[in-house]
């Protein structure tokens, strides 16, 4: 097609391509294989920058709901004096996660982004409601499943827009930005803690129950401001695209058996057929065996997978401890330890400017593991009754920071080294092994906490005492012991906190072995570069085709 002068009205319906010229929507358009993929080509500039002010004040939103769900949990479950096993509900979360990711960026790979999300935020509210309505820690749990349901899908897809979106060079500064509401909501949440759970006299012991109300008007109007400007976007880029990928359906296995056993082996069985179609005749796998024999996707993934798993063994009861050795409330605990958590956001948007300014992303994985194992070691001295604020806030500020570059610079390598159709996919790959770690790190949290603290209990408290509320009910019944038991029950709790401190440490010199496995990536490389490497050609040939076209 030869280059023209082209007008408004062209302009604001055509198709920027190569060379400045526009193609109009009426053009017919050579078959798109994967035409639900949001390509930035394809857009307005007016819709981009709609879509992207929906997909922040989304995140803004949701990321308010998040804060003040972490700072509201422990009051919700001394409320039902069940302390002790609050590591159950962050475990369901990440068991979802991991089961339900990949079908999310399938479906929408093939049913588009905004009827997934829509799915998926509708489960969210519908989890948040039923949450909120609890009358116990079994239907509290129930929520948790919903709620998980679409937390999982807009959290993956909102990456998958970013990646749709965005080239590889400016994807990091994108990834850090949609996490960057949670600088501001840390506070916000923090100053709603003790008036939404802290009850006076006369006052009902569920005022909690006012939070859900809050955040599900808030996560609603958010996800408002998502869904109308992708619905738009999706059905305009339909207009504009002619090639529609087939519509496949998936058959439905038969589960008329009702005994356990047989569900237990049928599993199993189909299971291993999955793996086999998947692996060996699937023309569209659910999860593409090459990004996990890609060292460097494989080694990225394993770095984001290792950081959740210690980020969860050693904070899912930290603020609990505070609670009941530093005599606080859950808000002032929550603000105490939000100093690993602002770190990891702040330097995660730091790490992304230097990727675009010196084209570095492997390095900053080094360098932000190396500042990571630093500080979970200064931890350990800092789980210590008798540590200093200053030692505790340090210890997990610098501990935020390097995990917040090493996080942010993986998910950008990850992208960085597949093909366009299997882009989705990889973002699915990355959710899955954060929600995986989300899980392996509750379970061993909720393990430690739940086994080894009894046993401390026995071995340092001398009097009589309460076991269950010891564990369970810090709030109405460790405040209020006298001062010898208390300090004993306090010296258990600090054993407990300790251990995982240790067992953290460990896990951080893990992310060093995976860090070695990495290789460089050219952040400049356009998507057509990198699909071509993605498909097995030579990095000098494409450079010298590159070279010979430019003279």
């Amino acid at each position: 097609m030869e280059n023209r002068t082209i007008s408004k009205e062209e302009e604001a319906i055509g198709v920027e391509v190569k060379g400045g010229t526009f193609v109009d929507s009426t053009t017919p358009q050579p078959e798109e294989e994967h035409s639900n993929i949001l390509e930035r080509k394809y857009m307005t500039k007016s819709e981009f920058h709609w879509l992207w002010a929906g997909v922040l004040f989304q995140s803004l939103c949701q990321s308010f709901e998040g804060c003040l769900t972490q700072g509201i949990i422990g009051p919700v479950a001394s409320y039902f004096e069940v302390t002790s096993l609050t590591a159950v509900l962050p475990t369901i979360l990440a068991v979802l996660s991991t089961a339900l990711v990949p079908f999310y960026t399938k479906v929408a790979d093939v049913f588009g982004r905004a009827g997934s999300l829509t799915y998926a935020f509708s489960s969210y509210l519908m989890g948040l409601t039923i949450e909120g309505t609890a009358r116990s820690f079994t239907q509290l749990a129930i929520g948790q499943i919903f709620y998980g349901m679409g937390l999982t899908g807009m959290q993956a897809l909102s990456q998958v827009v970013i990646a749709d979106t965005t080239s590889l060079l400016h994807r990091g500064i994108m990834f850090a930005m949609y996490d960057m509401g949670n600088v501001i909501n840390i506070w916000t949440a923090q100053v709603l803690i003790d008036p939404l759970t802290k009850v006076n006299p006369g006052e009902p012991e569920d005022k909690w129950r006012t939070a859900y109300i809050i955040m599900g008007c808030i996560s609603g109007f958010g996800a408002l401001c998502l869904l109308v400007p992708l619905w738009r976007v999706q059905q305009n880029l339909r207009r504009r695209k002619v090639g529609q990928p087939p519509r496949r359906t998936l058959g439905w296995l038969n589960w008329e058996d009702p005994t356990i056993i047989g569900l237990f082996c049928s599993g199993i069985v189909f299971f291993f057929l999955l793996f086999t179609w998947e692996a060996k005749f699937a023309t569209r796998p659910i999860m593409s065996t090459k990004i996990w024999t890609n060292r460097t996707a494989f080694a990225c993934l394993m770095i984001m997978f290792l950081l959740k798993v210690l980020g969860n063994v050693v904070w899912q009861y930290l603020t609990q401890y505070f609670v009941v050795s530093r005599d606080l409330t859950f808000g002032q605990s929550y603000l105490l330890v939000r100093g690993f958590q602002m770190a990891w956001l702040v330097f995660q948007l730091v790490a992304a400017v230097i990727m675009k300014r010196w084209k570095k992303a492997r390095v900053l994985v080094w360098v932000g593991l190396i500042i990571y194992v630093i500080g979970v070691g200064l931890m350990i001295p800092a789980r210590s009754q008798d540590a200093s604020v200053f030692l505790v806030v340090i210890s997990q500020t610098i501990a935020g920071a390097g995990g917040g570059m090493a996080n942010l610079a993986s998910s950008v390598l990850v992208t960085g080294v597949v093909h366009k159709k299997d882009l989705a996919t990889v973002v699915g790959a990355s959710q899955i092994m954060v929600s995986f770690g989300s899980a392996v790190g509750n379970a061993v949290a909720g393990g430690i906490w739940t086994q080894y603290l009894p046993a401390r209990l026995r071995e340092h408290v001398t009097g009589p005492y309460d076991e269950r509320r010891a564990m369970n009910d810090p709030l109405k019944y460790v405040k209020f012991l006298d001062p010898i038991t208390k300090q004993q029950v306090i010296n258990a709790y600090s054993d407990s906190q300790w251990f995982m401190s240790i067992m953290g440490l460990a896990v951080a010199a893990l992310t060093l072995v995976c860090a070695a496995m990495i290789r460089h990536v050219n952040l400049e490389q356009d998507q057509d570069t990198q699909d071509r490497i993605a498909l097995g050609e030579d990095v000098n040939e494409i450079e010298n085709e590159k070279q010979e076209a430019r003279n």
